[in-house]
């Protein structure tokens, strides 16, 4: 079942503990501290419960400022890659702007050896049901 985690006037975070899936939907303008705290409460809230996968819904959220997506990549980015998420689905922002900044940190997970894949979507429904494969993919590999 779908729980709250967090929730402001710029993210929405959710988690499901039985199927082990995070989401957070952002929107507006995070910048600064704002962004960075909203960013690493996802972190936290994938480690607390060893999330396997994570939907990210960019689709209403603005632009990243420069200095943000720098961040992202040199602070977030280890950490994401360090978690337990196996899958990250995004659903790309309607600003262009914010897609390419998005496109570039997540470029980034693709690094031989980590375990996590990225894909992009354009339907919340088609990303749900790539992440609901999840659970039964990772007992599948865990009982091998």
């Amino acid at each position: 079942m779908k729980q709250i985690y967090f929730r402001n006037n710029f993210v929405n975070i959710y988690y499901d503990k039985d199927l082990c899936l995070g989401k957070a939907e952002w929107k507006g303008d995070l910048i600064g501290a704002e962004y960075r705290e909203a960013v690493l409460l996802c972190l936290d809230l994938i480690d607390r419960h060893e999330l396997i996968g994570w939907l990210g819904d960019n689709r209403r959220m603005n632009s990243i400022r420069p200095d943000d997506l720098e961040w992202s990549v040199r602070v977030f980015l280890p950490k994401l890659l360090e978690s337990s998420l196996l899958r990250l689905a995004n659903l790309p922002s309607e600003n262009e702007q914010n897609r390419t900044a998005v496109e570039a940190i997540y470029n980034k997970t693709n690094i031989p050896d980590k375990e996590l894949t990225v894909r992009s979507f354009i339907s919340e429904e088609e990303a749900a049901a790539w992440l609901r494969e999840l659970p039964e993919a990772k007992k599948a590999r865990d009982s091998e």
